[in-house]
């Protein structure tokens, strides 16, 4: 027997034939990832959990639940580009984010006409403080606030100029919303500069002047440092008003017991032109915000006027002042220079919610009505005669939308506010 192993196997040849040893041939070694292979993958893994956290972490704390805003009474209606533009001021509590204040006083403009945000501006990051405005045109508008006169750019609302920067007041520019005004007649904005003297921007212009000694005295005793009382809070709805022909309009109570009202409007002639019935039932008035000369009494109650011959503490005798001795007539119901009135009211005695509604002043009709939270706070009228309502949405409980009258009479509800683009990614 001849045995023949050969060298290039394992194994052997017996009889010729040949033989394979056990375990032949060897196995393979498994091959090794390389380690930068893993490296990579263990990197995309975390990176991946990172970017997952993060949105997370955007969604639950960057993006609010729910808008919180509210609209100051202190807003009003300007003419840009002969449109009349909403300005509203509002607080702002809804804004988190990193190197963003988590509360803000802001100021847009809507078109009233189709509530169009033309723009929305950051005016301070301040918990307290006052922003009133106060007039403009196609290029400016002005707000006076407790950080002083803020001039904006009516396109974009870019702040051209702002307290100690204005040309012409500079270091002795006073830092109180009650420093500022508007004065009609002279179509511009009054300042009361730290030396006393009163001066004066037209509107359209940046440039602070000595005033013309008719606009100074006008102003004079007007304009102060102290805080600014919005006075207009006394009279968000009236149960009286009378137009400028000498129409009245009037509530008055039909069973007390349940809260039943009638609107009477009568003509100047003494005519009854119609009767309408509603639930606990108020009339909405056109109203002026400004500075006003008057006292702030202990109650929290605020009484326009020159009480300076009235001891402070004879509540009574300013208030029998007030309200007879002045002689002033009762304010006009907001919307009649469109046609119709806008009363607040409740649809039925056991309403949780309150109600807007427009009334055809020549009929009585009630065209259309919208639901609030609470009492609308404040109506605003334009230059060219649109009016529109400062008003709490049915889940809040804080003024945050406007309702505009349409020429038609129907009632148009704006959202009120710019959410900040981190936080219109998740909505």
């Amino acid at each position: 027997m001849k045995l023949t192993t050969p060298a290039t196997q394992s194994g052997y040849i017996l009889n010729g034939s040949s033989v394979q040893s056990p375990g032949w041939p060897p196995p393979e070694k498994p091959r090794k990832e390389p380690a930068k292979a893993r490296g990579v993958v263990i990197a995309a893994v975390v990176l991946v959990v990172i970017i997952g956290s993060a949105i997370a972490l955007s969604v639950s704390v960057l993006s609010p639940s729910a808008r919180d805003i509210e609209i100051a009474s202190t807003s009003g209606i300007v003419d840009i580009g002969g449109e009349d533009v909403a300005v509203l001021v509002y607080q702002d509590s809804s804004r988190p984010g990193l190197f963003v204040s988590g509360f803000q006083t802001r100021v847009t403009a809507i078109r009233a006409s189709d509530g169009e945000q033309l723009w929305d501006q950051q005016l301070n990051d301040d918990l307290m403080g006052d922003a009133v405005v106060l007039a403009g045109d196609s290029k400016l508008v002005y707000v006076g606030s407790d950080d002083g006169l803020v001039i904006l750019d009516a396109t974009t609302g870019a702040v051209r100029s702002r307290g100690l920067e204005i040309a012409g007041l500079g270091a002795d520019a006073v830092l109180a919303a009650s420093a500022y005004g508007y004065d009609a007649e002279a179509n511009a904005v009054v300042a009361l500069a730290g030396t006393g003297q009163v001066m004066q921007l037209p509107v359209g212009q940046e440039q602070a002047t000595p005033a013309d000694a008719a606009v100074a005295g006008r102003w004079e005793d007007v304009l102060n440092s102290g805080p600014f009382y919005d006075d207009t809070v006394l009279v968000d709805q009236v149960e009286l008003a009378v137009s400028g022909e000498g129409a009245t309009y009037e509530v008055e109570s039909v069973a007390e017991a349940v809260q039943r009202d009638a609107l009477t409007v009568t003509s100047a002639e003494g005519q009854v032109v119609f009767r309408t019935e509603l639930v606990d039932m108020s009339i909405l008035p056109v109203t002026d915000i400004g500075p006003r000369r008057g006292v702030m009494l202990d109650t929290g109650q605020f009484l326009d006027g020159d009480f300076s011959d009235i001891d402070e503490e004879d509540i009574q005798a300013l208030i029998e002042n007030v309200m007879g001795a002045d002689g002033k007539m009762p304010p006009a119901p907001a919307g009649l220079g469109q046609g119709f009135l806008l009363v607040q009211h409740k649809e039925s005695v056991n309403a949780e919610l309150m109600a807007l509604s427009s009334i055809d002043a020549e009929t009585g009709r009630i065209v259309d009505t919208v639901e609030m939270k609470v009492d609308a706070l404040r109506a605003l009228t334009g230059p060219e005669g649109t009016t529109a309502v400062i008003a709490a949405a049915p889940d809040a409980w804080r003024p945050n939308t406007m309702v505009v009258l349409q020429p038609d009479g129907t009632l148009r509800v704006v959202e009120v506010g710019t959410l900040p683009w981190w936080q219109r990614l998740f909505t």
